[in-house]
């Protein structure tokens, strides 16, 4: 029975296999940290970690929503490329799913790390307040963008992506319209006009059942591979969203954790897969183009050229599909 549930719960997890290491350099013109912001109307801190980019004038907003266990500073690698490209990110930490929660878990349980991870998955509490977090970032950028001197007129709140991975992936379909399991309510994220999900969910009716996906209109990128912890389960959005706008790309001898790369911030895995983390820093920015700048088109001939440029080491085959 651990072994099914260990195997329901997993994706939502990134491994906090962490060293300290030394902070890289990266082309974005300034980090800003923001450890305290209270969401006063449910008594909940969400930290922030802002990537600027270089220009002044407005830019479109990407969120990024870590996974299970781990922090606002996670997928820093792909964060600071996006905001090299132009591109104002916030990392949020969801404070109910974070790497502090998961240790206050084991130590307050007694309990193992594995068994901390599961519990955290089977709380509705992380479930529901996820995509509450990023609406109240979406709040707090506008006010930022408004009263803060540092971020004054950076951001363009017209333009609004989230990329997530893992629980990350759970939080921006969420945002996107898919209906959660067991949630009431809507939590679906107006704002948002695109989705891009890094080992999205299945449909094995846990967070989300078949009947999930039909609703949902916002352009919506799923990435997995063939090494992810639920199989072709991560194929199960494309099956069953609604035609338009909708994408999935598979990355051969790809694993779960391929995909989530800290280096850059505060600390860095000890075995980050860069050549995954190369391909995302290719195809993620050009996805961003078409839909947030609306100054390129993802046709089977771009498709290719993103695809081919990504390639190397580890990366030796990516599968796009759309409808």
């Amino acid at each position: 029975m651990k072994s099914v549930r260990w195997r329901l719960f997993a994706p939502l997890f990134v491994v906090i296999l962490l060293a300290a290491g030394p902070r890289v350099t990266l082309a974005q013109a300034k980090v800003i940290d923001l450890p305290q912001n209270v969401d006063a109307s449910r008594r909940r801190d969400v930290p922030m970690t802002f990537h600027l980019p270089k220009q002044r004038e407005p830019q479109p907003l990407v969120l990024v929503s870590h996974g299970g266990s781990g922090s606002r500073h996670s997928m820093y690698a792909l964060a600071a490329e996006m905001a090299e490209h132009g591109y104002v990110v916030v990392c949020l930490e969801h404070v109910t799913s974070n790497t502090d929660d998961v240790r206050r878990r084991m130590r307050t349980g007694g309990i193992g790390y594995r068994q901390a991870l599961i519990a955290c998955g089977e709380d509705k509490v992380p479930r529901k307040q996820r995509p509450l977090d990023v609406r109240f970032a979406i709040d707090q950028a506008e006010r930022l963008n408004r009263d803060d001197a540092r971020l004054r007129g950076r951001i363009d709140l017209s333009r609004i992506a989230i990329v997530g991975h893992s629980y990350g992936a759970y939080t921006a379909m969420v945002c996107s319209g898919v209906k959660p399991v067991g949630i009431p309510g809507d939590l679906t994220e107006p704002r948002i006009d695109l989705a891009i999900a890094l080992s999205p969910q299945s449909a094995n009716g846990n967070f989300f059942s078949r009947t999930s996906f039909s609703g949902v209109q916002t352009p919506f990128v799923g990435i997995s591979g063939t090494g992810d912890i639920a199989g072709d389960g991560h194929r199960d959005f494309f099956r069953l969203m609604p035609d338009g706008d909708k994408h999935l790309l598979w990355f051969y001898d790809a694993t779960h954790f391929s995909f989530s790369d800290p280096t850059g911030g505060p600390r860095r895995l000890l075995r980050p897969d860069t050549d995954v983390t190369h391909a995302l820093q290719v195809i993620v920015p050009a996805i961003l183009d078409c839909y947030l700048r609306k100054d390129t088109t993802l046709d089977q001939s771009t498709r290719d050229a993103l695809v081919k440029k990504s390639l190397g080491g580890k990366v030796r085959k990516i599968e796009w599909d759309t409808k």
